[in-house]
């Protein structure tokens, strides 16, 4: 069942330009959804008291209009379907008209959170919220990282940048990467589609690398990955973005 709820994109979710930020946008979307689940007894309380929570693994946004300050807005999100270990959502953003902005698919796993590996998926809830049992998984864009990157920047990760289940919140890998990008590129550029991968959890302390490749010709794209010391990848992401 699809769940919506009308929102106002406020100042603090926006960038110098008006712009919604991609941190904000992915916040206000796993707002939305936290509000349809727990109103069906399985938002993060529910699932804590179990030692549960979900986890995102990939998600893919196609962007048509970036919302601005002062925009009225429409949130929506639907669990679309579900396998043995991952389940489906669906996200959007929409004008009052419900005009499509912004859509979204992602995958997401339930993970016990003891002792952090995922678990199957519970059943009895997908039947309870009607969600369908998939045949094939939902394919997503095949992600890996690059070979080499121009841009690397060392972050550490703070306690503030944690969510519910202990780690980075999912939505802070935006920073990371937006902040690889120079000041007068983002004046003048804006998203189109985004697909990024999360490989493994980054933890309270830890030492990341925010790497980057930025490639301008018939098409503009961002390549990005975030690394530890010994080269392991956190995340991996592609943006495609054009130019204002």
């Amino acid at each position: 069942m699809k769940y919506t709820e009308n929102y106002q994109i406020e100042f603090k979710d926006c960038d110098e330009n008006r712009r919604l930020k991609l941190s904000a946008m992915v916040e206000l979307l796993m707002q939305v959804s936290e509000h349809q689940l727990s109103n069906g007894h399985a938002g993060t309380d529910d699932l804590v008291k179990r030692g549960l929570g979900w986890v995102v693994t990939q998600y893919h946004f196609d962007i048509k209009h970036m919302p601005e300050a002062g925009d009225q807005v429409i949130l929506s999100t639907n669990a679309s379907g579900y396998n043995r270990f991952f389940e489906y959502r669906d996200f959007g953003i929409s004008d009052p008209e419900g005009n499509p902005l912004i859509s979204v698919k992602s995958q997401w796993v339930m993970l016990d959170l003891k002792k952090r590996h995922l678990v199957p998926a519970d059943v009895q809830m997908m039947e309870d919220w009607g969600v369908p049992l998939l045949k094939k998984m939902p394919r997503f864009p095949r992600l890996r990282a690059q070979e080499q990157y121009e841009k690397k920047r060392r972050y550490r990760a703070r306690y503030g940048d944690l969510d519910t289940n202990h780690h980075v919140t999912n939505s802070h890998y935006f920073s990371w990467f937006v902040d690889m990008l120079d000041r007068d590129f983002l004046k003048n550029h804006v998203v189109e589609t985004i697909d990024i991968k999360f490989d493994k959890e980054v933890h309270y302390g830890d030492e990341i690398i925010s790497c980057m490749n930025l490639v301008q010709n018939d098409a503009i794209q961002s390549y990005h990955a975030i690394e530890t010391d010994d080269g392991n990848e956190q995340a991996v992401c592609e943006l495609k973005w054009r130019e204002i």
